[in-house]
């Protein structure tokens, strides 16, 4: 792969020939590999991979859209379809919500090296969520897919149901007006649908987005839930990578009206990245770059949560992470905090308050929701417990 496009594979023939051409062990792939492979779009059918796989001989195939790799389909994956299906692993409790109908989009040209989408709901977060995005965007040179999703009652069809989309397209327009701006790739889309985690994770995989950027209310009160119905699902389903944002807004007494007050737009000047190790934490890190580029005088803390027993803490993951983002040639200063608590969420959330920290960056935990459920739900548990804007990352997934 050469900048996300497909440029050769390597297969069990091509290794064969290093002993047969006696190349060296320093050979590089380039060398060695089969330039122009036999590839399939994701579009195409089951029956369509399998000729191919029979035809060829082949174990397996690229799958490309405009020569970018988006996966790799074997017959182990068919196999495993196939058994799904025979198994009713598919189906779900109670009726099975219709696919969503998209009933307004507009499309930019395709000229990014990959997808970032941003479903907007909310009109008084929109403006934001769509900066933080673009921020990554612009730093990925990624196009914007913005989704506005309109439920309806399962008992109608979403392809038959009439629905108003003036506040949606209202809602649009200010990522239209954005992406002119900062000239990054925008396309659009108003959606009908039964739910709406599914509709999301159908946009994922039919658009083949890379990350998606969706607010979080920070909690959930549903019973059973780790963060809430919508964002269990996606966790679960959904295969890219996963930013979730609870914004933090301030108030102000408004001039015109001492009664009433203004929301004040979140600062992103004074982060705090806590630290625990694993691939999410190291995820997080990859952001912060395009994050700070929000702030006027952004400055990055990172600290990592240690036992008040603990008196020789190991600080090799903050040193780790910081020589990480000077690899990256982030100009905001860094430093490096250890930090004493009995727990980790109220380690960060008595560092936010004391420290006046603008905005929280969370590596997802690697545990399943199960484990969360029982074990406690740190994110949550930070997310509720401060006024600070948090980001929660989860890196992509294997699918």
């Amino acid at each position: 792969v050469d900048q996300g496009k497909l440029v050769g594979i390597v297969t069990q023939t091509d290794l064969a020939k290093i002993k047969q051409r006696q190349l060296s062990g320093d050979a590089s792939v380039n060398e060695i590999m089969t330039t122009q492979p036999i590839t399939v779009t994701a579009s195409q059918t089951l029956s369509d991979v399998l000729y191919l796989l029979d035809r060829h001989e082949i174990s397996r195939l690229p799958v490309i859209d405009r020569r970018k790799l988006i996966g790799i389909i074997t017959r182990a994956d068919i196999i495993r379809a196939e058994a799904k299906h025979l198994n009713c692993q598919l189906s779900q409790k109670g009726p099975r919500p219709e696919p969503s109908y998209t009933v307004y989009q507009t499309r930019s040209p395709n000229i990014g090296r990959g997808r970032l989408l941003v479903p907007l709901a909310n009109p008084e977060t929109a403006a934001t969520l769509l900066q933080l995005a673009a921020a990554i965007a612009r730093d990925r040179h990624y196009e914007i897919e913005c989704v506005q999703i309109i439920l309806v009652s399962r008992h109608s069809s979403p392809a038959e149901t009439r629905v108003n989309t003036t506040k949606s397209r209202r809602l649009l327009r200010q990522a239209e007006s954005l992406s002119r701006k900062l000239q990054i790739p925008l396309h659009t889309e108003i959606r009908v649908a039964h739910d709406l985690a599914q509709a999301i994770v159908e946009i994922i995989n039919e658009r083949h987005i890379d990350l998606l950027v969706m607010g979080w209310k920070g909690n959930t009160s549903t019973p059973g839930r780790i963060f809430g119905d919508v964002i269990d699902t996606l966790i679960r389903q959904a295969t890219c990578e996963l930013v979730l944002v609870k914004l933090s807004y301030g108030k102000d007494i408004d001039s015109t009206n001492p009664h009433c007050s203004i929301p004040i737009p979140p600062s992103f000047n004074h982060w705090l990245v806590p630290m625990a190790g694993g691939p999410n934490a190291l995820s997080a890190i990859k952001l912060m770059p395009a994050l700070v580029t929000l702030g006027t005088t952004p400055k990055i803390q990172l600290s990592q949560v240690f036992a008040p027993s603990n008196t020789n803490p190991d600080v090799s993951i903050l040193e780790r992470a910081s020589r990480q983002l000077v690899r990256r040639r982030i100009s905001s200063p860094v430093i490096a905090v250890p930090i004493r608590a009995d727990s980790v969420a109220e380690g960060v959330i008595n560092l936010v308050k004391r420290d006046r920290f603008d905005v929280v960056v969370l590596g997802a935990s690697c545990e399943g929701l199960l484990q969360q459920a029982i074990k406690g739900n740190i994110p949550e548990a930070i997310a509720s417990g401060v006024e600070s804007t948090v980001i929660l990352v989860r890196g992509a997934q294997d699918s």
